[in-house]
């Protein structure tokens, strides 16, 4: 007897019919004869739903606790529905929520991270042959607060539950099929992978790669727990994600992945004194704002530009700790420039084969794409352009890079 835990999107459980469809995925495999545990999302758009009455009712900053009680009740609708149809099939099964299911978070409201997972329970439930069916995105902190865990927060649910009871593997469902080269909504030719390594996962889940989110990556790469991305509607193998792909295993380029949204956010004549640049980010960092591709400029010796990125929407909260921070490190101004885009190809081939970034580069300025950022680790280079030539610049390097053929470019 295995155990697997299985974890159904916003999309898979949409309505009552596809709640019923993941029910029958769900029985299929204890028919297997292997103990499931099942996370789930919010039915469809919930959580949207939610967020627009929130904020009829509190327009100007809803108060982040309250926006926690009120987010978790979505997943708690789909482990009710989802936990009676599985008993009206003939199976037994328990519905929990987050904090139920023994889901310690830090006191953070909006973005926790978990920081233990009591399984007493769980095992337990488990070992009397019931199906455990657990809301995802939630838990507790350990003074009883509930919290949300962040966009992509049901991932991360099951793949932490699926290392804190140690399972044999688990089943990411989703509406697609596994993992494209790129977004197949945007590129014809984007083609499903067989297997992708946790490193080429993770490059593209924080690139802007949708099927995964960043944290349930780590969490599988660190315990290594086998994860297979999968379709709910369509029964085909998905898509295996694991410490080396064991398919395609000399492609230089593996993926493309793309975001819009993307804001560069410039300081001009920072002092270069030590601990300028470690203050200001700091303080970027105790306020919540992640920042990206970050480019320093020497001007003289006394000061320097800053560039960096962030997504467009923290560009509020940046310029007002911006503002905060010139007390300390008084700077001239700070200009910004909105609507571009993050395009970046990731390969764990590019390691041994130098000239990638050169003739991505090539592929953009032959398609007339002007660069204004670039960075670059051992398997990705990211680049940020224009939003407006996004598409076309990612159709132009995944012809380049011979990404929509099976016989792409190899080492």
């Amino acid at each position: 007897m295995g155990l697997i835990v299985q974890k159904f999107g916003g999309t898979s459980v949409g309505d009552i019919e596809r709640i019923n469809n993941v029910a029958g995925r769900v029985i299929e495999e204890a028919g297997n004869g292997n103990q499931v545990v099942v996370v789930v999302s919010a039915m469809g758009k919930t959580t949207d739903k939610l967020v627009e009455m929130a904020r009829e009712i509190s327009s100007s900053n809803p108060s982040k606790r309250e926006m926690d009680m009120l987010l978790t009740t979505g997943e708690q609708v789909t482990i009710g529905l989802l936990t009676m149809a599985l008993i009206q099939k003939g199976h037994e099964a328990v519905s929990l929520t987050g904090w139920q299911a023994g889901i310690k978070t830090e006191a953070l409201h909006g973005n926790a991270r978990i920081m233990d997972i009591k399984t007493s329970r769980i095992k337990e439930l488990l070992d009397n042959g019931k199906i455990v069916v657990v809301a995802g995105f939630q838990g507790m902190t350990e003074d009883q607060e509930i919290t949300t865990l962040g966009r992509g927060g049901s991932d991360t649910t099951a793949v932490a539950l699926a290392a804190a009871l140690k399972a044999d593997r688990c089943d990411i469902y989703t509406d697609v099929t596994g993992v494209f080269t790129t977004d197949p909504r945007y590129i014809k030719g984007a083609r499903k992978l067989q297997s992708v390594s946790y490193d080429e996962m993770l490059e593209l889940a924080n690139l802007g790669a949708g099927v995964l989110h960043p944290r349930a990556v780590e969490f599988a790469k660190n315990y290594q727990i086998p994860l297979e991305v999968r379709s709910s509607l369509e029964k085909e193998s998905g898509t295996l994600i694991e410490e080396e792909a064991s398919m395609e295993q000399n492609l230089i380029v593996r993926g493309i992945a793309f975001e819009d949204g993307i804001t560069r956010v410039t300081i001009f004549g920072l002092p270069s004194t030590r601990g300028t640049l470690s203050g200001i980010f700091t303080e970027l960092a105790k306020n919540h704002i992640n920042v990206d591709i970050i480019i320093q400029s020497i001007t003289d010796e006394q000061t320097a530009n800053l560039s960096f990125s962030i997504k467009s929407e923290a560009l509020e909260e940046t310029l007002r700790v911006l503002e905060k921070s010139k007390c300390m490190a008084a700077f001239d101004r700070v200009e910004t420039e909105s609507n571009l885009a993050k395009v970046s190809i990731v390969g764990s081939g590019m390691v041994s084969n130098p000239g990638v970034a050169a003739e991505m580069f090539e592929v953009l300025a032959d398609s007339g794409v002007q660069i204004k950022m670039v960075s670059t680790s051992e398997i990705k280079v990211s680049t940020v352009i224009e939003a407006q030539y996004m598409v076309g610049a990612v159709e132009a390097l995944h012809v380049a890079f011979k990404l929509d053929e099976r016989s792409a470019v190899k080492a």
